[in-house]
């Protein structure tokens, strides 16, 4: 029976090692012959797509001309996520670990509604503490509609602090699909650009004037992703001194 435990506590660990073998012929022939949905067939199985996950995902050919030359991006208002099949040539480990990235943007868009639908569910539509939220197309909303608006400016581009606290946790959560555990070259970089992204942002944290739409409970997710980039970048000897005095504060200090 112990050996039946073993080998079931042991699979996980090996689908992840496998994203890292440089010898697939499934996947370098599926990726030869312009097959991308059998490329992208073979990486969720690895990276453990479950079933409503896969259905998230779009692959798009031209996708990256006209979205920066990214080869992923998720939606939060679909909750759609789009490749380019740029990402796919680029070999299998860069494949799972983008599949990878995008399926955490997914999972925090998910994880946002839910704690906002939990909040406007047993609170009354509050009256204050909307500052840097645009709410004037509402006029004494009810909870459904003020936790879209809510979840809407969470999303907003000028809450700088929240959107890279969650790039942040996705460059992360690539780590298990890099060789050696290591990312590369330029996911650190992209790391370290979001924790100084986010160490200038710092005091939309202690702000409690936007707590109606940033809940208190969404900030301190966002703290722990700092605080563990943080120490991502440290163990690359990454150069993150513009965010040291954040760490010192929110992670030794606070935690």
């Amino acid at each position: 029976m112990w050996k039946v435990t073993l080998i079931l506590l042991l699979l996980p660990l090996a689908a992840q090692a496998s994203c890292t073998d440089k010898n697939d012929p499934a996947y370098d022939l599926a990726v030869s012959q312009g097959d991308y949905e059998k490329a992208f067939e073979l990486v969720a199985r690895e990276v453990q797509l479950n079933p409503a996950e896969k259905q998230r995902f779009k692959i798009i050919p031209g996708f990256s001309y006209t979205h920066d030359d990214r080869h992923g991006q998720a939606d939060p208002e679909s909750l759609e996520l789009h490749l380019d099949p740029g990402l796919f040539i680029e070999g299998k480990e860069g494949a799972c670990q983008g599949i990878a990235h995008e399926r955490t943007h997914l999972r925090q868009f998910q994880r946002d509604h839910r704690r906002l639908h939990a909040y406007f569910s047993t609170h009354p539509v509050p009256g204050s503490g909307w500052k840097g939220c645009d709410r004037e197309e509402l006029s004494n909303p009810d909870a459904s509609h003020a936790e879209e608006q809510a979840y809407t400016c969470l999303q907003d581009n000028d809450l700088v602090i929240h959107a890279s606290a969650m790039d942040i946790e996705a460059v992360l959560s690539q780590v298990p699909y890099a060789a050696n555990r290591v990312l590369r070259d330029e996911d650190l970089d992209y790391l370290v650009e979001n924790l100084t992204r986010w160490s200038q942002n710092q005091t939309l944290i202690t702000d409690h004037s936007n707590e109606s739409y940033y809940l208190p409970e969404i900030k301190r997710e966002d703290i722990r992703a700092f605080c563990e980039g943080m120490k991502e970048g440290w163990k690359r000897n990454a150069a993150m001194s513009e965010a040291s005095e954040a760490w010192r504060y929110f992670c030794r200090v606070r935690r």
